[in-house]
């Protein structure tokens, strides 16, 4: 019984080695792709600018009409 304890207990160390230099390798391919995909966002005609001017536009436009909602002031 005891080397088939020993036997698990190693079979199990590793496996949490295996989990975790997978966990650390996706980590890190996810963070890369995420950087590469802004980064192609950032390139792309100034996109990224656009996007932050339509929604800033967009939260005073929402900030403006909840303003007159709880106002009265909207038609």
């Amino acid at each position: 019984m005891p080397a088939d304890t020993d036997r698990r207990n190693a079979l199990l160390d590793q496996l949490k080695a295996a989990v975790d230099d997978w966990h650390e390798a996706e980590s890190k391919r996810i963070t890369d792709e995420a950087e590469f995909v802004k980064s192609v966002m950032r390139g792309r005609t100034g996109s990224e600018r656009a996007n932050r001017s339509n929604t800033a536009a967009a939260r005073v436009l929402v900030i403006d009409d909840i303003q007159s909602f709880l106002t009265g002031d909207g038609a």
